[in-house]
């Protein structure tokens, strides 16, 4: 299916979630999060932070726990006004967050410690849905396949949704970066060259 078919379709289904299919996709989601970690020896990841009013992970559950999690630095996006570019911000509890003309969440520069790409080590990738091969559907503003182009070619690409994968994405181009995993309720995939596992 194509991405823009895909895009409208499951926008669509989180749409028609329950508050209680929320509360509890994110509950399992925080759990497998938590499985993940345990055997994880990230030092440095960027998470996105939601969207206010809008059905999206609450990834704040995730950045509570890591923040607990020795010593992991968590850092978050800002997007750079007038552009489709981010600059990116160590996330912490005392950090000053400020909304930005689409609601979502962002560290105040002026307070906040910048972090340069390439000292990543992992990143959360936001999606809307996402295949068996570990390539997805973002919100179409290309922000994160920027991002990810100015990362070190091994870091670590993890996705979250509160839905399975479809069988195939397929008007993928240039610019589209597999996964190396994602996080649902139910699994943990892993992603390889030929297919997918769960974990």
């Amino acid at each position: 299916m194509i991405k823009s078919l895909l895009r409208s379709e499951f926008l669509q289904k989180r749409k028609e979630l329950s508050e209680k299919e929320i509360e509890e996709k994110n509950g399992a989601i925080l759990e497998n999060s938590k499985r993940f970690f345990k055997t994880s020896e990230i030092k440095t990841i960027h998470i996105f932070l939601p969207q206010l009013g809008k059905t999206e992970i609450d990834t704040w559950r995730i950045i509570s726990f890591l923040h607990n999690f020795g010593q992991l630095k968590i850092i978050s996006p800002r997007i750079i006004p007038g552009t489709r570019e981010m600059e990116h911000y160590q996330l912490t509890p005392e950090t000053i967050l400020i909304n930005n003309q689409w609601k979502i969440p962002e560290p105040d520069t002026e307070t906040s410690l910048k972090v340069l790409p390439v000292d990543i080590d992992a990143v959360f990738i936001p999606l809307l849905a996402f295949d068996k091969r570990g390539f997805r559907v973002g919100y179409g503003g290309g922000y994160y396949d920027r991002f990810l182009a100015q990362c070190k070619p091994k870091i670590l690409k993890l996705g979250l949704s509160f839905f399975e994968p479809v069988e195939k994405i397929t008007d993928l181009n240039a610019y589209d970066i597999p996964m190396d995993f994602c996080i649902t309720p139910t699994s943990i995939h892993k992603f390889t060259d030929t297919d997918s596992t769960q974990i």
